[in-house]
């Protein structure tokens, strides 16, 4: 089977603007679900101010995807710079806790400082955030996500696992192919597909694991030169079972 490769040229261009495309779904579907709420409910003032600084932070990761919309209309060059990998987790992970807490789902993350990664910072966020969502989608009722890192020699592996349902069986052979998708309100299968060509296009790659309950996702990337890590050495957590 041919490798997948980083896309180039008009192809990486299209593959960027078709990701911020999908990615402005979620924002907006945060902005559509809060007004709602407030429009149809009688709330308490504290409630009143979480919904409206959701709304604020939606509206704010709306034009920060416009913004790098204009910037990718501009062709510009790709803006690669060194991320601290537990920063980079722990921004994903506060912009959607509102939305896991709403569900009671619990967000572990077990990522160890001083992992340095050399890489466009907003792309990965948002596959970040895209893996996240789609595991809170998978869980409406309740449940648990861990984030984990396992680092060795010149990449890092992240694990983004949850204790849903897991994969649908009639999508296991094209998870990554555009608009596979198994019964998910309003999706139209273009994240998983995109999130992959984004994290190839680091010099990466993305694959799912099979757990014996749920979904995982696994992201490798690169770590930058001199990037602090134990090689090989497993952090806590890495492996533990959803109860």
């Amino acid at each position: 089977m041919t490798p997948a490769r980083a896309a180039t040229g008009p192809a990486a261009t299209l593959s960027n603007v078709a990701s911020i495309a999908h990615d402005l779904r979620n924002p907006l579907a945060t902005i559509q679900l809060s007004a709602e709420m407030l429009v149809t409910s009688i709330l308490p003032q504290p409630q009143v101010h979480r919904i409206a600084s959701n709304m604020y932070s939606a509206a704010v990761r709306m034009r920060e995807l416009l913004e790098e919309f204009l910037e990718h209309s501009r062709s510009r060059p790709r803006d690669v710079e060194l991320c601290d990998l537990h920063e980079l987790v722990s921004t994903a992970v506060n912009s959607v806790a509102a939305a896991a807490e709403a569900q009671a789902v619990q967000i572990v993350t077990v990522v160890a400082p001083g992992l340095g990664v050399i890489l466009e910072r907003r792309r990965i966020h948002r596959v970040l955030i895209n893996l996240i969502v789609n595991a809170l989608e998978a869980m409406p009722l309740g449940g648990n996500i861990r984030i984990s890192a396992t680092s060795e020699c010149n990449s890092v592996s992240i694990r983004v696992r949850d204790s849903g349902p897991g994969i649908p069986p009639e999508i296991k052979d094209r998870l990554f192919q555009p608009f596979a998708t198994a019964g998910k309100p309003n999706g139209v299968g273009l994240g998983l597909a995109l999130s992959r060509q984004a994290v190839l296009d680091q010099g990466g790659d993305m694959w799912p694991e099979w757990p014996v309950r749920g979904a995982c996702f696994v992201v490798r990337l690169p770590l930058a030169a001199g990037a602090y890590h134990r090689t090989g050495q497993k952090l806590p957590g890495d492996t533990k079972q959803f109860d």
